[in-house]
């Protein structure tokens, strides 16, 4: 369950104290204090606890409360199906349409890797594998997950067997029972729901060895496309009417999402710079996470 309320902190130094006396109280949840204009939002997710006993807890504090209504997410089912559907006919249009250059993100979190002494990593939502060669280069194993046949053919054709492909929806994560070094998924946690972003990241997080590696790169609020199409739901727009949508992320949004897996650094990296005048296309949050021993 996630509770949002709006707040008054008598003294603006106490803010800190009263999140980690929370997230004391509240085992296992999320705690986040935003601005939202002139108004404080403590946001509290995967909490159990009922909101009058947090509300309570509040007032022992000397913070004054009110509970909000829960915003109507209006965002897409995204069934299996439908991504399915909507992927396969992407990848029968456009082909490799990102071409095989790596990715920023990828380059990174290669980096990172390699530095840990990583020797495999599993890349949910692979595509046609234009992030894989940054990594297999370099001596790291990968297995991939990708729901659309038609990419996988594509991968198949330009990697033969280097590449060990799961056909399937990540919603449906495990494909196997072992347990990765490290994940690396580019994009795609943005283009579900709520439900199936929290399951997406959990899953991921399971499927890790003690001490593994989970790097999430998302779409970022400070990127030029956020805001365009339809509002589905807070910062949820449709990109298109055979069924997309995104989810743009900011630091608070990513620490809401991510903060009970062990986040090590989140931070900002510009992806499709256009050579010529240095542009970004996108803005995306590289999320490193850590699973501890």
């Amino acid at each position: 369950m996630s509770v949002v309320f709006r707040i008054t902190i008598p003294e603006q130094d106490h803010t800190e104290m009263v999140i980690n006396i929370l997230q004391q109280q509240l085992p296992g949840a999320t705690v986040v204090i935003d601005h939202n204009g002139g108004e404080l939002l403590l946001r509290i997710e995967h909490v159990s606890a009922d909101p009058g006993a947090i509300t309570i807890l509040l007032e022992t504090l000397g913070v004054s409360s009110e509970m909000l209504p829960a915003e109507p997410d209006k965002s897409r089912s995204n069934s299996a199906e439908d991504m399915r559907s909507f992927w396969s006919k992407a990848f029968k249009g456009h082909q490799t349409m990102w071409g095989f250059e790596p990715s920023r993100s990828a380059i990174l979190a290669k980096d990172l890797l390699l530095a840990e002494g990583v020797k495999e990593v599993l890349i949910p939502g692979i595509g046609y594998g234009r992030n894989a060669r940054v990594f297999l280069d370099d001596g790291i194993s990968v297995t991939g997950i990708e729901i659309a046949q038609e990419a996988i053919d594509i991968a198949r054709k330009h990697y033969g067997t280097e590449l060990n492909i799961f056909q399937g929806s990540v919603t449906d994560m495990p494909f196997d029972q072992h347990l990765y070094q490290a994940i690396f998924c580019y994009g795609l946690v943005y283009l579900l729901n709520m439900e199936q972003r929290r399951k997406l990241i959990a899953d991921c997080y399971r499927q890790l060895l003690l001490g593994g590696w989970m790097i999430f790169s998302v779409v970022s609020k400070k990127s030029p496309n956020y805001g365009k199409g339809k509002p589905l739901a807070k910062d949820t727009f449709e990109i298109n009417k055979d069924g997309g949508q995104i989810f743009f992320y900011d630091k608070d949004s990513a620490q809401l999402e991510f903060g009970a897996y062990g986040i090590k650094d989140c931070f900002e990296i510009e992806e499709q710079v256009h050579p010529g005048t240095g542009t970004a296309s996108f803005i995306f949050l590289q999320v490193v996470c850590r699973k501890e021993v």
